[in-house]
C-alpha cells in the first residue's frame, strides 16, 4: 500500500468509526429519541446537541474544503446550534440521517486525495485529520452519555470497557 492509499484509510476510518474510533454508522441507531435530548446531571450537552454540533462543523468544514469561505461563529456556543431535544421520532431520525451524510460528505472530500492543497493556512490533509478527530472526540462523548442513560451499546454492538 502506498502512503496516500494509507493516508486515505485512516482518514475515512477516523470518519466512519473504525480502530480506535467510536463507529459512526451505528453511534445513534437504536437510541429513543427522548433519549437523545436528554442532558444527565454534570453533561454540557443533550447527544443530540453533540450530533449537531458534529454535523454543524462538518458542512462548514466541507464548505471551506470547496473554496467557500464560511463565516466562522462569532462565539464557541454559536457552533452548537439547534434545540437540545428533537420534538418527534421523524425528527431524530433526520438528524441521525444528516449526522451519517455529514460524516460520508468528509470521506468523500478524503476520496478526493487532494491531500497537499493548501487552504488559507493549512493543507487539506490538516483539515480532514482534525475533522476526523473532531468526530472521533465528540463520538466518544455521544457513547459515553449513552451509557450514562442506559442506552449502550446500539444495535449490532459496540465497545463497552
Amino acid at each position: 500500500m502506498d502512503l496516500e492509499s494509507a493516508v486515505l484509510d485512516s482518514l475515512i476510518g477516523s470518519f466512519s468509526g473504525k480502530g480506535a474510533h467510536t463507529d459512526a454508522e451505528r453511534l445513534l441507531d437504536g437510541l429513543d429519541w427522548k433519549l437523545a435530548g436528554v442532558v444527565p446531571p454534570g453533561v454540557p450537552y443533550s447527544i443530540l446537541q453533540s450530533a449537531n454540533h458534529i454535523i454543524f462543523w462538518n458542512g462548514y468544514t466541507l464548505a471551506h474544503l470547496a473554496g467557500q469561505k464560511p463565516k466562522p461563529p462569532e462565539h464557541a456556543a454559536d457552533g452548537w446550534p439547534g434545540p437540545v431535544a428533537p420534538g418527534s421520532d421523524e425528527e431524530w431520525q433526520a438528524f441521525v440521517r444528516a449526522y451519517k451524510a455529514s460524516l460520508e460528505a468528509l470521506a468523500e472530500a478524503a476520496r478526493a486525495r487532494r491531500f497537499t492543497e493548501i487552504g488559507r493556512e493549512r493543507t487539506r490533509l490538516d483539515v480532514l485529520r482534525a475533522m476526523g478527530n473532531h468526530a472521533s472526540y465528540h463520538g466518544g462523548q455521544i457513547a459515553l452519555v449513552r451509557r450514562m442513560l442506559g442506552a449502550w451499546p446500539p444495535p449490532g454492538g459496540g465497545d463497552t470497557w
